[in-house]
Order: structure tokens, then C-alpha cells, then sequence
């Protein structure tokens, strides 16, 4: 018996050897996301609306109603981000002809670009800043009656033959901003509160029947809610 237990123990090992060689390998670990043929970036669009503080009082309210719609791209880990889109601002300005003080709506439309820093707090919030510029388009509305209210001359004779298309007129101009927001995430959705800067990179000039007769200034302090999808 002594003899047989050594023998049998040295079968089981051979057993075991010749099984473990016909076993097939383990299948390697799977790669990492970032190299399963993804793009490494993410994108996304975001919508925000609020309101601009004029810093100059050339405004009747010293504000305007303030929009931005952009499409924003990240690096894989969502720190670094670009920001490209356009938005809208509206106000009126005052200002005086021979005749009196006219309120001319004036709307203007920034155009560009930001880059974009974020960082997370959590796993549902994160802060956010930008810095960027803007290439702003603007239009002026002249006064409702204004027709009227200048041809009539307060009591003279009117004027026939002085009828141009447009009295005041706005350079395009451009601006910068700068601006911090919180975000409250959910799946691939968040909604930002936040607010920032914007300062004129030029002041653009006003015009009234082609003479220059002063400088507009959008700096401000702004204030937006919004929300956005990320992809």
C-alpha cells in the first residue's frame, strides 16, 4: 500500500499537467474605450438665454435681452472644450436729432468663438469657464414715426425732397467675453446657470445722415439660464 499511494500521486500530476496544456489561454482583457475605434471627442449644443447690464448710458434701460446657440466639441476627458455659435441682442438706444430725443431699437448679432475649461466637482456638477471674442453685426430701427416726426418740422413747411431710407446707422463691431457658469448634470443633458463679461475690442460708431456724431459701447455685465446635450 505504501507503494501505490507514491504511484497514484504521480499519475494525478501527470493528470493534472496534460489538462492544464490542453486548457485554451485566457482571452485577453478588452481595450480601453479610448481605443475601441471611437472618435475621441465629444460634441454637443447648448442654448442659453438672459439679460446684458450696459456699463455706458447711452441705453434707455441700461439693458438687453441676451441669447447664445452654439455647438461645443471636448477631449475625451471633457476639460478642454471649444465653444462656436451666434446669439442675439436687443436694446434701445437714445439719442438726439434737431427735433427731440428718438428711441431707436438696435439689435445685435455676435458671432464666434470660445475656448472652454471645465471642471468637475462631481459626478453631477461641474464649473465651467470661457474666454473667447465675437465679430457683432448690428442693425438699427429707426424711430415708429419717425416719417412724421421729422418731416413735419414742428409747424415749418415739409420737407419734400429729404426723405433718406434710414437716418441713424451703427457700425458692425466686435467684443470679447469672458464668463464662469455651474452645470447640474443628467445622463447626457446638464442646465447652466452663470453669468460673465463682454468689453468692446472697438467702439463702433454712430451715424446720423452720414456725419458721425458719436460711439457706441456694449460693455456689460451678463446673466444667462440654459441648458445643453452632450454626445
Amino acid at each position: 500500500m505504501k507503494r501505490i499511494l507514491p504511484c497514484l500521486l504521480l499519475l494525478a500530476c501527470a493528470a493534472s499537467a496534460r489538462a492544464a496544456d490542453a486548457a485554451p489561454a485566457p482571452a485577453p482583457a478588452p481595450a480601453p474605450e479610448a481605443a475601441d475605434g471611437r472618435d475621441a471627442v465629444f460634441w454637443g449644443f447648448e442654448i442659453k438665454l438672459g439679460g446684458v447690464f450696459f456699463d455706458a448710458d447711452d441705453w434707455k434701460d441700461s439693458s438687453a435681452a441676451f441669447g447664445d446657440l452654439g455647438l461645443t466639441v471636448w477631449e475625451p476627458n471633457r476639460y478642454l472644450g471649444l465653444w462656436a455659435g451666434f446669439g442675439g441682442q436687443g436694446a434701445e438706444l437714445l439719442w438726439d436729432d434737431p427735433w427731440g430725443e428718438v428711441e431707436s431699437d438696435v439689435t445685435a448679432v455676435p458671432v464666434g468663438a470660445s475656448l472652454l475649461l471645465r471642471c468637475p466637482l462631481g459626478d453631477s456638477f461641474a464649473v465651467r469657464a470661457e474666454a473667447g471674442a465675437r465679430y457683432v453685426a448690428t442693425d438699427v430701427e429707426d424711430w415708429r414715426d419717425d416719417y412724421d416726426h421729422r418731416r413735419h418740422r414742428k409747424g415749418d413747411k415739409r420737407d419734400l425732397y429729404w426723405n433718406p431710407e434710414r437716418y441713424l446707422d451703427v457700425d458692425d463691431t466686435s467684443f470679447a467675453v469672458a464668463a464662469l457658469q455651474l452645470e447640474f448634470s443628467s445622463g447626457n443633458g446638464y442646465l447652466s446657470v452663470g453669468g460673465g463679461y463682454q468689453f468692446d475690442l472697438e467702439k463702433p460708431d454712430v451715424e446720423y445722415c452720414g456725419r458721425r456724431i458719436g460711439r457706441l459701447d456694449f460693455s456689460g455685465a451678463y446673466f444667462h439660464v440654459g441648458g445643453g446635450f452632450v454626445f
